[in-house]
Parts: C-alpha cells; structure tokens; sequence
C-alpha cells in the first residue's frame, strides 16, 4: 500500500518575494556588509502570524498577498519639491517650523542644502553619505544584533532603505525640527522604508517631530525606522505622528537607547491610515536614565491601529511611564500592548503604565495589555488599563447643569483626550494634532467651537 501523497510546504508569500527581488536588484550596493546579514535574517523570520505574542491583534495576511513595487522615481537625481499642499494644510502653522523633506525616504535638499535653515546645535546629513564617511559608528545603528527578531521589520528597512537622515544634535536647539516624510503614493502598492537615526551628544537637548503623510491616494506600504541614541544627560522631546490616508499601510520601528540620567519624552500620535502598526523598544541602559512615553490612538472607520511597546530597565534608579488614550469609532480596532522589564540588579527603578480607551460606537474594539516582567527586587512599578463609553455619572452632571445631550457628549469626548494632548510641547504642532482629531469626532463642528 502506497502512502498518502503529502502537501507541498507553502512557498514565500508574494509580499516576500517582491522584497526579495527588490533586494537581488541591489547587487553592488556599498552598504552590502550591513544589508545582506538583516536580509537574510528578515527572510528566514518571514512575515510575523497572529501565532506570536507581539502580533496577536494584527493579522497581516492581506498584505502578504500583495506585490510591492519600488517608487517611480527611486535613482533619479533628488530634486527640492514643494510639500503636497495636503500636508500644509494638514499642519497650519506648523508647517512654518524648519523643516527636512524626504520623499520616499530620502532626503530633498533645497538649493541652499540638506541643512539650510536649521536649528542651531543641529546637523543633518543622508544616512546612506554618513555611513560612508563613518563606517565604524555607522555599525553601531546597522549592524545585526541578537533580539533583532522582534524588530523583524527593521531589519527588511536596513536591507532596503534609501538616503535615509542622520540627525545630530550637539547643543540646546532653540527650534524643533520638523521631518515630513511623504510617501508618493501615485501607483498603487508602492514601497518605501525610510529611515531616521538621531544621535545626541552629553547635555545636549531638541525637539523633533516626524510626520508621516501620503502623496495620492492609491494604497501604498510604508515601513518606517527610527533610532534614537542619547548620551548621558541629554533631553529630547520625540514626536512621531501617523496622517496618511485610509488606503495606506504602515509599519513603525522605533528603537531608543538612553545613556545615564538622559531623559526622552516620546508622543506617538495614530490619526490617519487604514493599518498603522507602531511599536516603540526602548532600552533605559544606564543608572537614571527616564522616558515619558505618550500615545494618543485614533480609530476611525475601519482604520487598525496597533501600539506595542517595550521598555527594558537594564540600570538601577531608571524610570518609565507609558500613558495611552485610546478612541474607536465606526467599524475601526485600537490595540494597546505594553510590556516594562526590570532586569536582575535594575534596583530602585520605577515604572508606570496607565491605558484608558474609549467606544463610541457598538462595532468598534479596544485591545489593551499592560504587562510587567521584573527580575528583581526594591522596585515601584504599576499599571491599570480601563475601557468603555462615556462616564454616566459625568453626562448626567452636564445635563443637570443645562447643557444639551449632544455638547455634553462632545464636550466629554475632548476632555477624556486632554491627559496626551495637553502634554506637547510644541503649540503649533499641538494646534495640528487637534483640528485633524476633531475633524474625525462625532459633532466636529461642535467641539472646534470649544477649543
């Protein structure tokens, strides 16, 4: 009796062979030393299932079926476009801040230069012109390091990237900077990996802001990295806010890393795409070192938001509070999934993680997951995470006090959101940030109207 016939193994998914023929198209290339390792790393992790803890909430099966294709113009001679008039008007009066542009990843000097116009105490050059110039200290943010697999996405960017931005920050910077990163979304399932690495120096202290916007309408993947590397005692205020439209796809890496008594306080901001996956890996490696991490999550329509973050207390005395405010309406899904380790001899650290999410509607989900690992003793660490609608008792006292049903709810809505909002520092940006949040509210014209 012969046996059975058995079934062929699946064979890569068309999303992994299209970054793989994007990859083979780059035979040549002079970082091949950091980009062939993460490649094949990336390629032998495939695309991450609901199977793993990290991605229970987000099934990517949709774009693993899709064919990715390089933007029209990559290789072409950068040239100094205007912003897309979309992203202006998105920002107001932010928009007037000093600005780097980069299309599709890669930087578009003005015809002054990359760094005309900037702050002083920073300096900006390509990622790709740095790394050629610094071989050595470029390893330190390419290189392939063992727990890199939960950071699997990074590692495609790192075999793929164009240009990219190095950013230092040497000084006090007086001004933020703003990075407007836009992806040319004028043929469909178009792919771009940019990539951010900003470096601090001792003392030193910025602002900077990346906003992720989308040039068209047809869908388009962006799998965006950024690494943030602070040396002792310095400060930096990270922003990074997610306004692309409701057909694009978009995967975040951020990896920071703090030296001793650094302190980053760190927005991300979910109001715009139809998949947003952000996750944030942050490493407080020396005795002092803090993060603030702020998220404010937007679900509206059928839009899946995924925040995932990770902070590591490798030090004693390091501190950490995550605070998220979560919003679903529509048909849209909002996960928050925090996880804080305290390493063995991380004593006297602290840490807090507070999510508080809100339904405004019956079809809508709110996921969240605080956890906490600790390997040690003599520590203070907590977490809570509430979800629901609107305070029954806080409606009713608003109507007690005359105020109509339909501007008590809104004004409630505003007031749940207050805790990330009134946290930002920078006016202009904070101004933006709440006119596009309004705009995707019930009774829109009603709550501008109490701003």
């Amino acid at each position: 009796m012969s046996a059975a016939p058995t079934s062929a193994a699946p064979g890569p998914s068309p999303a992994l062979r299209s970054f793989e023929a994007a990859w083979a198209d780059r035979s040549g290339d002079p970082l091949q030393a950091w980009r062939g390792p993460a490649m094949q790393r990336f390629l032998e992790l495939g695309l991450p299932t609901t199977r793993e803890e990290s991605w229970r909430y987000t099934n990517l099966r949709r774009l693993g079926a899709r064919s990715f294709v390089p933007p029209a113009d990559r290789g072409a001679t950068p040239t100094a476009p205007d912003a897309p008039a979309g992203a202006l008007a998105w920002l107001g009066a932010a928009a007037l801040l000093p600005t780097v542009l980069l299309v599709d990843g890669v930087a578009r000097p003005t015809p002054a230069g990359l760094a005309a116009g900037l702050p002083a105490g920073i300096d900006v050059e390509p990622l790709c012109d740095y790394a050629a110039r610094d071989p050595a200290a470029a390893a330190r943010h390419l290189g392939w390091r063992p727990g890199s697999e939960r950071q699997r996405w990074a590692l495609l960017n790192t075999a793929l990237f164009d240009g990219g931005l190095h950013v230092r920050i040497d000084a006090a910077a007086a001004r933020p900077l703003l990075v407007l990163h836009v992806s040319s979304a004028r043929r469909a399932d178009t792919v771009s990996h940019p990539r951010v690495v900003i470096e601090a120096a001792p003392g030193s202290s910025a602002v900077i802001i990346e906003l992720h916007v989308a040039d068209g309408e047809l869908p388009v993947f962006c799998n965006s990295t950024t690494q943030i590397a602070l040396a002792a005692a310095a400060r930096l205020d990270h922003y990074r806010v997610f306004a692309t439209g409701p057909s694009a796809t978009h995967v975040d890496t951020l990896d920071l890393r703090q030296a001793q008594g650094s302190l980053c306080r760190q927005f991300s901001v979910a109001l715009g795409g139809g998949l947003v996956r952000m996750s944030l890996d942050a490493q407080l490696e020396e005795t002092g070192a803090e993060l603030q991490s702020h998220a404010l999550l937007v679900g509206h329509g059928a839009r899946h938001v995924d925040c995932v973050n990770t902070a590591i207390h490798a030090a004693p005395a390091t501190r950490s509070r995550q605070t998220a405010r979560a919003i679903a309406s529509g048909t849209s899904r909002v996960v928050f999934n925090s996880k804080v380790v305290v390493d063995a001899g991380a004593t006297h650290s602290e840490s807090q993680q507070s999510c508080r999410a809100l339904l405004l509607s019956p079809e809508a989900e709110i996921d969240t997951r605080p956890q906490l690992e600790i390997h040690t003793d003599e520590v203070k660490c907590a977490h809570g995470a509430t979800t629901g609608r609107l305070d029954p008792d806080m409606l009713f006292y608003l109507l007690s006090r005359g105020i109509d049903r339909t501007t008590a709810q809104s004004l409630l809505v505003y007031a749940f959101l207050a805790d990330v909002l009134t946290g930002m520092s920078v006016v202009e940006l904070r101004g933006a940030v709440e006119s596009a949040l309004i705009a995707q509210l019930p009774d829109s014209r009603l709550l501008q109207a109490f701003r």
